[in-house]
């Protein structure tokens, strides 16, 4: 990548890799990002996008095929709430509302329609504010439908498979500087309202990547646990089972995978304590 960065938002628009905002170092000193950083696989090549309104790191965001947005950040002095969307012409970004809450640090999915994000801080090195909340988006704006069940999260992972959210680890803060790292997951099932608990990760992990390959597995890439995480896992929607892939070629953590196809794409991420990666991962999707 040209600018290493992590804790930006990321997707696939018109066959071509989106990474917005994020953190970056310049030694001791932490860089909030605007910029947008476009990658074609066709051309192997990056190049400017259009810049984010203001600087925004670690907001929640979601993509389609068409649009990528992003629910609110920070800009490392004040926590905004609105948020962004860029479309399909990959030219400006637009507003489309507010988010409902400071929502730092937070996970947000898309399913029949509807936004969902859950859980988030409104501080995002202070972790012991953070909520447990559940917010939806439809026709009618924001809504809190729902409690996590974990309690309060933050830097989980989430993805939607046939009609279900899934949430995996992340991690709270019972106490300042305290950062407890969590294996949990569940199953929300939007249509009823209801939650069920699943087999937990094998390992307590936080910021992780989670991405729907097929209509029945997520794969869980990366992370911290007491370290940073090259793992690679494949979770099984209907066995309730996790399984190995073959391992990323680096340890990362908070690195947003998106998928095109049967290919992964993984841009940035964090390496190393204050430390930003410039890597860009691309993986195949195992048959």
């Amino acid at each position: 990548m040209p600018r290493p960065q992590a804790g930006g938002a990321a997707g696939f628009i018109g066959g071509e890799l989106i990474v917005a905002g994020g953190t970056a170092w310049d030694g001791e000193t932490k860089i909030w990002l605007k910029e947008v950083q476009i990658y074609s696989p066709a051309r192997n090549d990056w190049r400017p996008g259009p810049a984010l309104p203001v600087a925004l790191a670690y907001g929640p965001f979601v993509n389609s095929s068409n649009e990528l947005e992003v629910f609110g950040g920070t800009d490392g002095k004040k926590v905004h709430r609105e948020s962004w969307k860029l479309s399909a012409s990959k030219t400006a970004w637009e507003s489309t509302g507010e988010a409902p809450a400071d929502v730092l640090l937070g996970a947000a999915a898309r399913s029949g329609g509807d936004v969902f994000v859950m859980g988030g801080c409104p501080d995002a090195a202070d972790l012991t504010r953070c909520s447990d909340a559940v917010w939806r988006r439809g026709s009618g704006g924001w809504h809190r439908v729902s409690t996590l069940p974990g309690g309060p999260v933050a830097l989980s992972a989430i993805a939607a498979v046939g009609g279900q959210i899934y949430v995996f680890g992340g991690c709270s803060m019972p106490s300042a500087g305290n950062v407890l790292n969590h294996a949990q997951a569940y199953r929300y099932d939007p249509r009823k309202n209801t939650w069920t608990a699943l087999h937990s990760l094998p390992a307590a992990n936080r910021g992780l990547s989670a991405v729907a390959v097929d209509d029945r597995h997520i794969y869980l890439l990366g992370g911290y646990g007491s370290t940073f995480s090259a793992d690679v896992l494949v979770y099984d929607t209907q066995a309730d089972t996790y399984g190995y892939s073959a391992p990323l070629p680096v340890p990362l953590m908070a690195t947003p995978f998106v998928r095109d196809g049967r290919t992964l794409y993984g841009a940035g991420g964090e390496d190393r304590p204050k430390g930003r990666s410039a890597r860009m991962l691309v993986g195949e999707v195992a048959k």
